[in-house]
């Protein structure tokens, strides 16, 4: 169990709040505000506090990098930094190398983000669809383009053997 002076220091949604720009902060809680409920449950949790605070003990981060974890956490969580920039954020903010950023990236997807997993997913997707399948100007172009109907194959001739049934004209 967690204090509340902790989890208020290791909670996604205040996260280096006293470090934070006032216009910073009202973009954060309008993207929060427009979040599923999952997300916010997610952000707001003692649970995912809690988390945090073991995972950053796990990878022997101090009080303020396990705090910028935190406050990585709650940017790809709400959708302001891609997933797939998580890894130098978390090198650039907790002071890792790449190839330990990466695994604790990789920790926070499958312990802290899994309840809401499938939510950050379509954020992501809704935020960065650059980042994921086509670029918009290919599907563009894809939905101008006619489809056509498929072309019917040819029967196959007969056989004159009688020992061989043709099941695709077979009547009853």
């Amino acid at each position: 169990m967690i204090t509340y002076e902790q989890y208020l220091q290791f909670s996604p949604y205040f996260a280096e709040q006293d470090m934070e720009k006032s216009e910073e902060r009202a973009r954060f809680l309008k993207l929060f505000n427009d979040s599923p409920q999952m997300v916010k449950n997610l952000l707001t949790s003692l649970d995912t506090a809690e988390k945090i605070i073991n995972t950053g003990k796990t990878f022997e981060l101090d009080e303020f990098d396990t705090e910028a974890l935190s406050f990585a956490v709650r940017k790809i969580a709400a959708g302001e930094v891609f997933i797939g920039g998580g890894v130098e954020l978390i090198a650039h903010g907790v002071g890792l190398p790449s190839e330990r950023a990466k695994n604790l990236l990789g920790l926070i997807v499958n312990e802290v983000f899994a309840p809401a997993l499938e939510d950050i997913k379509k954020i992501q997707t809704a935020k960065f669809p650059q980042r994921f399948g086509a670029p918009s100007s290919v599907a563009a172009q894809t939905s101008q383009t006619q489809i056509r109907p498929p072309v019917k194959q040819p029967e196959p001739a007969q056989s004159d053997n009688p020992n061989v049934i043709n099941l695709r004209n077979r009547q009853n």
